[in-house]
């Protein structure tokens, strides 16, 4: 069976609860990456990016990345429909997937880490205060995407339902004021009473079962 590496708090999440959603049979394998287990020689022969989420499977491939670990998800196990009912769904799902990783995500990045994007250290305050602002609009974003319709393609659970959610903690953790996001907070109360998904959350201690 699959194990997946994951870490709480981190993006891996939306992975955890999307195996579960699918009622896939799969290992886990925590990753701490606040201690730094991401860096060490045997995690980095499953995945040398140092990242998680991290996929293996019993013949030893790896699957990396986010967006593509929902997709295999979505299309190994259709009857869970969590890419949607058609071609189109699912396509427009993985569109709010890669939007949330290569949009949102390097927003928070931008301030946690803004060694990574430049070398001089005396424009990090200026970049951090970009990140912030940047990160911020996108969560009000996320925020719009889902007046008027209880998940975030519309009528139907996805897996973006769980990588927008992602981005929830790591608001508050800027000081953000998320709790003012009506459609985004009631997003999070609507996850977490989904059984399946409630398994990986509180398998990995969530903070979001406390917020």
């Amino acid at each position: 069976m699959p194990t997946l590496y994951y870490c709480p708090l981190a993006c891996s999440m939306a992975s955890h609860v999307a195996l579960e959603e699918a009622g896939a049979t799969f290992e886990t394998q925590k990753i701490n990456i606040f201690r730094g287990e991401h860096l060490t020689p045997e995690y980095r022969a499953i995945n040398p990016r140092a990242k998680v989420p991290a996929l293996r499977f019993d013949d030893g491939r790896v699957l990396l990345e986010s967006t593509a670990i929902l997709g295999w998800v979505g299309d190994n196990f259709p009857e869970a429909k969590l890419l949607g009912d058609d071609d189109l769904d699912r396509a427009r799902t993985i569109a709010t997937c890669a939007w949330l990783s290569s949009t949102v995500h390097p927003a928070f990045a931008r301030f946690v880490h803004p060694e990574r994007f430049l070398e001089d250290a005396s424009g990090y305050a200026d970049l951090k205060a970009l990140g912030r602002a940047n990160f911020w609009d996108y969560l009000q974003e996320i925020d719009k995407m889902l007046a008027g319709q209880p998940w975030i393609m519309g009528e139907s659970f996805t897996v973006a339902d769980p990588y927008a959610l992602v981005f929830y903690p790591w608001g508050k953790e800027l000081g953000l004021p998320v709790h003012e996001l009506e459609n985004y907070t009631t997003l999070k109360d609507r996850v977490i009473e989904r059984p399946a998904a409630r398994r990986a959350l509180e398998r990995e201690k969530s903070v979001l079962l406390t917020m």
